[in-house]
């Protein structure tokens, strides 16, 4: 799902270098938090007799810092298509020749050699989807679809919602509201980005991107607007059924997820297996019907439950524009490094 700036000092500095004890016949896996069926994990073990020991991390931020401290001893990793040639050029990541891997024709024709990976050679995609933000109905039942509700929000709403933590993401959502490329690197567009989130502030009362909390949040009614990715969004209306997700005029942020391999990988062959197992089509239906999010493997709608299959959050409307992060240069970066400290402070 989601999400890279940069790797500051500060960033390096917060995340711990603890390494992850590999035995054999074991898988390594960082992730998101909770971002895999736990019986997807399960049927793996019991097929390969393979052990996966799983760790978390909460930001491409800290996923970057993590491999450039040495990888920590993780055979798989996965992360959002702008990381993957950030990765790839700083030798983050293995080549793993994924056409070679069974499977790979099971991959529907657009992600097999996309733009971030056009040669095929360092990832695979895991899952997909859109990030626009969702809105409790019975708060505000207003047209909500349009970027202007998350940054000028209707009085209903202010001081009730949760925007992302990520600056990544944030910057990407203001970016679209202030038709302002995401990746500029002119400072004169990047304020409009910047006026965009100093004029949402004061009607934000959390910022928060873990998926968890904000489906809980929205649930709960401690807040009644969000930024929040399709899927998260799709499992708490299953919760809260006045829970309505937005698709913005303006446009939606979509995204892939991908599975790389980390340089230095202990068990290559055990993250091939893995990988191959991935591209399965029960397997990635598998995902989807946990996680509420697009897979990218063809025949696998043939076991994706129908509530989830038809429901909105995954159905963008015909026509939806979807704009896809790309990854930025250095100085782009750099610009995004200080818009989000100028937002903070």
């Amino acid at each position: 799902m989601k999400k890279f700036l940069s790797s500051t000092g500060v960033v390096l500095a917060c995340v711990a270098p603890a390494m992850v004890a590999h035995a054999a016949g074991s898988l390594n896996l960082y992730n998101w938090s909770g971002y895999i069926a736990p019986d997807l994990i399960t049927q793996f073990e019991k097929e390969t007799g393979i052990k996966v020991n799983i760790d978390n991390y909460d930001s491409d931020e800290t996923l970057l810092a993590k491999l450039k401290q040495g990888g920590a001893g993780y055979d798989i990793a996965v992360t959002g298509q702008n990381m993957v040639q950030v990765l790839a050029r700083q030798g983050l990541i293995e080549k793993i020749d994924a056409a070679s891997i069974p499977g790979y024709n099971n991959i529907v024709a657009r992600f097999r050699k996309p733009q971030w990976d056009p040669k095929g050679e360092y990832s695979v995609p895991y899952l997909w989807g859109t990030m626009n933000f969702a809105v409790d109905a019975s708060v505000y039942n207003g047209d909500i679809n349009s970027m202007k509700v998350l940054f000028d929000p209707p009085a209903p709403l202010r001081g009730k919602i949760n925007m992302f933590e990520s600056a990544d993401d944030a910057i990407a959502l203001a970016a679209i509201e202030a038709d302002v490329p995401f990746c500029s690197e002119d400072p004169k567009q990047m304020q409009k980005v910047l006026d965009v989130l100093k004029q949402q502030k004061p009607f934000v009362k959390t910022y928060s991107s873990k998926a968890g909390a904000i489906r809980e949040s929205l649930v709960s009614g401690e807040i009644s607007m969000s930024a929040v990715w399709s899927g998260t969004a799709q499992r708490a209306s299953d919760l809260k059924h006045s829970i309505r997700y937005a698709y913005p005029k303006e446009g939606s942020l979509a995204w892939v997820d991908n599975v790389v391999v980390p340089n230095g990988a202990p068990d290559l062959d055990n993250a091939k297996k893995f990988i191959a197992f991935l591209l399965t089509p029960k397997v990635a239906a598998m995902n989807t019907n946990f996680l509420k999010y697009q897979n990218a493997i063809d025949g696998a709608d043939a076991y994706v439950a129908d509530d989830v299959k038809h429901a909105p959050e995954l159905s963008p409307p015909a026509g939806e524009k979807l704009v896809f992060k790309q990854a930025c240069s250095e100085a782009a970066i750099r610009l995004h490094d200080r818009l989000w400290t100028a937002l903070l402070k």
